[in-house]
């Protein structure tokens, strides 16, 4: 399946979670790419669009890639096994992680707006992303979340990859993972699930967040 774009993808996954009948959903979305997909879900769904303000951590002399992902509030995923074999010492770990951790609170400040992450409690929070390609961002979110005591937890991708399909199966708290596209290629392409998948801005995700509000 290839999807025109993100709101195309976010309607997809729409119509697979309507007939779950889900008790107070909350839209929640991984910035940046995933905050046009949630978007759609939530106009979909007729429920409210809130985001989640995480960062990878990049592998320094790689930036594309990453070995973990760091929440706002310095909740962690970190793929150790990555850790090992790229031989990053717990001082190095500790830094990176750190830096993470305050560029995360930065963007949360922006893009929540100087509000407080709103209340999960009696919600059902769905985690919403374009694509889940280790797993590690969405494991961090999923950790997060679960300290907010929510009803449930409901992950939503249009794609993943076999393994992140593999490893967030197993994770505990997930009620239900819901994604369109399970990719078994050893080498992942998100972009080649898409026909446009050109980057999202910090401006494009601020007024995806703030449409969302004014409905």
């Amino acid at each position: 399946m290839i999807f025109l774009n993100r709101t195309q993808a976010g309607e997809k996954l729409a119509e697979k979670i309507r007939p779950l009948h889900l008790a107070g959903p909350l839209v929640l979305a991984i910035p940046r790419g995933g905050v046009p997909v949630g978007m759609a879900m939530a106009r979909a769904l007729s429920c409210s669009l809130g985001v989640i303000p995480l960062i990878r951590i990049p592998i320094p002399w790689n930036p594309e890639a990453g070995y973990g992902a760091v929440v706002m509030d310095g909740t962690s995923a970190l793929n150790l096994p990555l850790i090992r074999r790229l031989e990053i010492s717990e001082a190095e770990l500790e830094m990176a992680t750190g830096m993470a951790r305050e560029e995360a609170r930065r963007r949360a400040r922006i893009y929540l707006n100087n509000r407080p992450f709103p209340s999960l409690a009696g919600k059902t929070a769905i985690l919403a992303d374009d694509g889940i390609s280790s797993g590690y961002s969405m494991l961090a979110a999923v950790r997060f979340v679960r300290k907010k005591n929510p009803r449930a937890v409901i992950v939503a991708s249009p794609v993943a990859s076999e393994a992140a399909y593999t490893m967030l199966s197993s994770e505990p708290g997930i009620e239900n993972l819901v994604v369109l596209v399970r990719d078994a290629e050893p080498l992942f392409s998100l972009a080649a699930h898409y026909r446009d998948f050109n980057p999202v801005t910090d401006d494009e995700l601020i007024r995806c967040l703030s449409s969302a509000d004014a409905k």
